[in-house]
């Protein structure tokens, strides 16, 4: 059979990750996605002879490519050109990049009522974190996930959660939109934060205990749990750090905890952590973890001078981004040697102080604090089947700025049973005989 999206036609504006997994993902179900390319962009120079490739590069399978400066108006006559057959725009760039250039979804979709327009962005369209402002922290400092580990284990440093997570959800959502768009005409702009996208799945590791353990470990922010009494907190706490210690031991035990089974052991350099490049990798400070751009040229020219070490800019290890990721356990070695002289928060000052993109290593309950956080709403009541209320993560997904409706609480087992048989009694009184279904749908269970 011809893969499912065979005959979409689908144009791919992306500088991340997120974007790239979502089109690579669409295309390998078979549609037809052209990435639009910088002319001065030659990102297989910068990974050349790096194990297995560039992650960035395999994200460019099944695809074809087209070469457009955006900057000039004959590039932005031929992008026009080329969106005008398509069905589906995927966009993971600063939002409104593409609005200004004419691209945008309320432009499109004027002339293009069928099309869906997926826009990936760190926070979302809108909202207090979606205009990106110099020196605020990037996505990987509040994403959370890293907060979400034993008590005393490192963070992990080698999944990008955040471009995963997102762009699983962006493939989703076009391929739903994609049948609505083809039943009824029209089409839709989806907006995926990666933010939201992470909580999301974050939220599945939160709630391993039910009800209670989803509030001891921050899924609902603390203004939600203003009630609670003080000594009961402690007493919650204690049992989770109990319960972390004794996941610590266990993974210790097991060999894992300390190094991630997805770390690429190189010869003589150990364990090497995050691919072939080395964006954001995690370091310790005195009282705590924090990350850093360690790709741009000029960012590592300024880390090697804030730490008092311009020798480094010497050392062929640490040359490019490329050796910097071949290398980077020495490289972990020899910066946290400093970083461990002074407080977390010292360090992401002084970094931001000298242009430095910086993260901190936040906690989920500290994520979900943030005023984005509550700007978009993720955060909702639920009534579970037992009829205690707590709080959950709804979809992070925004279909033309609207959130979707949560129609249904969770149900105990069965709860439908007698609508449900109902439904197909009624089926079957508009429907064809009972004798040319496929199925014996005669039997009733004794609970209808």
């Amino acid at each position: 059979m011809n893969a499912p999206l065979t005959g979409i036609r689908v144009i791919e504006f992306c500088r991340g990750a997120a974007g790239a997994y979502c089109g690579m993902l669409l295309a390998d179900m078979g549609a037809d996605v052209i990435m639009v390319d910088d002319p001065v962009d030659d990102i297989s120079t910068e990974y050349q002879g790096t194990i297995g490739e560039s992650a960035q590069v395999g994200l460019r399978r099944n695809k074809r490519s087209v070469a457009l400066d955006l900057l000039t108006l004959e590039g932005r006559s031929l992008a026009h050109t080329l969106v005008r057959g398509a069905d589906v725009v995927i966009e993971c760039l600063p939002p409104g990049t593409l609005a200004r250039a004419g691209l945008g979804y309320d432009a499109l979709s004027v002339v293009q009522p069928h099309l869906v327009y997926v826009s990936i962005s760190a926070f979302g369209q809108d909202g207090p974190r979606s205009v990106p402002q110099p020196g605020v922290p990037a996505l990987e400092a509040l994403r959370g996930m890293l907060g979400v580990v034993p008590s005393g284990a490192e963070p992990p440093r080698d999944l990008p959660i955040a471009d995963l997570a997102a762009g699983l959800y962006a493939a989703f959502s076009v391929s739903a939109a994609l049948v609505a768009a083809k039943q009824h005409g029209v089409g839709v702009h989806i907006d995926v934060p990666m933010l939201g996208a992470t909580l999301a799945i974050a939220a599945l590791r939160a709630g391993d205990a039910g009800a209670e353990a989803a509030h001891r470990a921050g899924l609902v922010p603390a203004a939600a749990m203003a009630g609670t009494e003080a000594g009961d907190t402690a007493q919650a706490d204690a049992e989770m750090s109990a319960v972390a210690r004794q996941r610590r031991a266990m993974a210790d035990a097991a060999g894992h905890g300390k190094v991630s089974p997805l770390a690429v052991p190189l010869p003589g350099e150990g364990e090497r952590f995050g691919g072939p490049s080395a964006p954001w990798p995690t370091f310790r400070a005195r009282d705590g973890y924090f990350g850093m751009d360690l790709d741009a040229q000029t960012h590592w020219e300024a880390i090697c001078a804030l730490v008092h070490r311009v020798d480094l800019l010497d050392d062929p290890r640490f040359g490019s981004a490329r050796e910097r990721a071949r290398h980077q356990a020495a490289l972990r070695d020899v910066l946290e040697g400093v970083f461990v002289l002074d407080d977390r928060d010292v360090w992401l000052a002084r970094l931001v102080a000298v242009g430095v993109p910086c993260t901190e290593i936040s906690t989920y309950s500290r994520v979900l604090s943030d005023p984005q956080v509550a700007h978009m709403g993720w955060v909702r009541p639920m009534v579970l089947p037992s009829g205690e209320t707590t709080h959950t993560i709804v979809s992070p997904v925004r279909l033309n700025g609207q959130s979707p409706v949560t129609r249904l609480d969770p149900p105990a087992p069965g709860a439908h049973t007698g609508d449900i048989i109902a439904e197909l009694d009624a089926g079957l009184d508009a429907g064809p005989a009972a004798s040319e279904l496929p199925v014996d749908v005669g039997v009733r269970t004794s609970s209808s």
